[in-house]
């Protein structure tokens, strides 16, 4: 985790600056919050067309449907609009630090956001964070107060990191439902994300925006017949386009009557579908990471120029 702590202001000097001692404080302070957005009234979808969206996660994330959905949705609501986004999400990552006896059949811990934090910041240099955390976080154990702790630590250290590099907002996203439900009182994981993502639904933090896709995705799940994931932890595609209809609608697009199949089928899904994946090899291994052993910082090479292309793709398939 990176040591750089935010600046300090030195308190003024009351009976010299007697006038105007609370007006220099105020300009102090605005001008050592470089993550304040420029214009206090500025909308989600305003600033998301303007900036370096970067997406970490765990192997939800990873897998990055959900991601190239919400790119998606956001790119054909505003077809005029640039939404620069990077996925980086990393499998079985926490921001907590907690790793379970045995994870991985003992062949490694989980990986921790803040392994690769300062590097993603100071190589991508994101406007905007989005961040979905919670399901690794509790190693599927009980609710307990050192592993909540841990996990709430987690989520502001990202936060006030984030901030200190120059983010001007994050949007936290609440973590995904643990889709089980058990025939008798047994234990069941849901219970302590449910309770993760109420915490996270709590926070009042300036320039943070939280998305309660839990809340959603728990109702949505009470009206459905199947699970959106077979092995409890990982949605299918319908839990994917669900958290990105979600989180869009949070973020002020409009809401799309496509369905899942005709946004597949669409050229402009399999371009910004390309971009997901050209992103996530080539800036994470570009910013290195570690899960079941060190991948160093590689050169960025010439990923972004393939990127370009697609990007041109994308404008004259909207253009028609």
């Amino acid at each position: 985790m990176s040591s750089r702590r935010p600046a300090t202001i030195a308190p003024a000097q009351p009976r010299r600056l007697a006038r105007f001692g609370f007006a220099i404080a105020a300009c102090l302070l605005l001008i050592s919050l470089p993550w304040k957005p420029l214009f206090a009234n500025e909308s989600d979808i305003d600033l998301l067309a303007k900036s370096r969206i970067a997406v970490v996660g765990d192997s939800i994330t990873q897998a990055g449907h959900y991601v190239s959905f919400l790119s998606y949705q956001l790119q054909k609501s505003y077809p005029k609009r640039t939404f620069d986004i990077y996925p980086l999400g990393l499998s079985s990552e926490t921001v907590s630090g907690l790793s379970e006896d045995g994870h991985a059949g003992g062949r490694f811990p989980r990986p921790c956001l803040f392994e690769r934090f300062d590097r993603l910041l100071t190589k991508l240099k994101p406007d905007v964070l989005i961040a979905c955390y919670g399901m690794n976080d509790g190693i599927y154990q009980p609710l307990e107060e050192s592993r909540f702790a841990a996990f709430q630590n987690g989520i502001q250290n990202m936060i006030a990191q984030a901030k200190q590099a120059g983010v001007k907002k994050i949007y936290l996203v609440t973590p995904p439902i643990y889709d089980y439900q058990p025939k008798d009182d047994s234990f069941n994981y849901e219970s302590v994300l449910s309770e993760y993502a109420r915490w996270e639904t709590k926070l009042n933090i300036p320039n943070v925006k939280v998305i309660d896709l839990h809340t959603a995705m728990l109702a949505a799940r009470k009206q459905r017949a199947q699970p959106f994931s077979k092995d409890k932890v990982h949605p299918n595609e319908d839990g994917h386009w669900l958290m990105a209809q979600t989180i869009a609608s949070a973020l002020g697009a409009s809401e799309t009557n496509m369905t899942l199949a005709e946004v597949k089928a669409d050229p402009v899904f399999a371009s910004i579908d390309a971009i997901r994946n050209l992103r996530w090899k080539a800036w994470m291994n570009h910013i290195g990471y570690t899960r079941e052993k060190t991948y160093p910082p590689q050169p960025l090479g010439g990923s972004e120029a393939l990127v370009a292309e697609q990007k041109e793709a994308i404008k004259t398939l909207l253009s028609r």
